[in-house]
């Protein structure tokens, strides 16, 4: 979910993810934070690294891995 390239596909013939656990198709953005121990880092310093992760409309079920909700 990293900044992906453009493509030019008709999306009218893909096929909807659906939740694993519902089947709901709607999903939220949501931003996981991770912190690493100074011990860790190039700079010495703590530092808190964002992960965008999906969850499910409906239910909240958290997108583990896409090849779950086929």
């Amino acid at each position: 979910m990293q900044n992906q390239p453009q493509m030019n596909v008709d999306l009218s013939n893909a096929e909807d993810m659906k939740c694993g656990k519902c089947g709901h198709v709607y999903f939220k953005s949501l931003v996981r934070v991770k912190r690493v121990s100074a011990l860790l880092t190039a700079s010495g310093q703590e530092a808190y690294v964002p992960i965008q992760v999906l969850a499910c409309e409906s239910c909240g079920n958290i997108v583990q891995d896409l090849e779950e909700s086929k």
